[in-house]
């Protein structure tokens, strides 16, 4: 594995942290382009010639350039998961229900809560970019909290990680969701409170969140 080159770019937001974590967890060695959102970093060559969309993150090897948060993290866990971040096979009841709930917290929570950034208001929001919308943002607010709720009956029958008996992609994704409610002021169900307090103890979590600290950014 140290033989291929992985160059990674992003840091400081709750989606720059999920492919940070998992590459951590896998213990794959990787260069980290420490870029922020909205900075001169996006205005660098090399990285706008791999990348048109100037979003973080964005990953490179020999394989893929891809840049979306979920899927990296879902196709750094098929090439390399095993026994660390095991999936499931294709076409199988576990495969689907992992992509159901990738799904959902992408489109149903993810996406909910950037609605809180783009119109919230500073320091944390960018209402002075995309302007400010309080009914939006707190119609979006809701919308999570439920979205919550409905994570939450992922763990109704006591297993400790979103997809069984295992630590998985999916909790790095749904972890990355709940720091990001807390930021939002979103109160989070007890269950998955207590979860998120449970995961956030996992040494790769706080390496990556380390790694990801938006003042190191360049």
């Amino acid at each position: 594995m140290t033989d291929i080159n992985r160059t990674l770019w992003g840091i400081g937001t709750p989606r720059t942290l999920r492919p940070i974590w998992t590459l951590i967890e896998l213990g794959l060695a990787f260069e980290h382009r420490k870029i922020a959102p909205r900075s001169p970093g996006m205005d660098n060559p090399e990285f706008r010639s791999l990348n048109e969309r100037q979003k973080v993150p964005f990953y490179k090897d020999d394989r893929v350039q891809i840049g979306e948060s979920a899927a990296i993290v879902n196709y750094l866990a098929d090439r390399y998961g095993k026994d660390v971040l095991p999936m499931p096979g294709p076409g199988t009841q576990e495969r689907a229900t992992l992509m159901d709930h990738t799904m959902y917290l992408m489109t149903e929570i993810d996406a909910r809560l950037y609605t809180t950034r783009l119109h919230g208001e500073p320091p944390n929001g960018l209402s002075a970019t995309y302007g400010s919308a309080p009914v939006a943002v707190e119609a979006a607010k809701e919308y999570v909290s439920r979205g919550l709720r409905e994570a939450a009956r992922w763990f109704a029958d006591g297993q400790q990680f979103a997809q069984g008996a295992h630590f998985g992609t999916v909790d790095i994704l749904l972890v990355s969701c709940l720091d990001w409610a807390s930021t939002r002021h979103i109160v989070l169900p007890t269950l998955l409170a207590d979860y998120r307090h449970t995961m956030t103890l996992r040494p790769g979590y706080i390496e990556a969140s380390a790694q990801n600290i938006p003042a190191r950014a360049i």
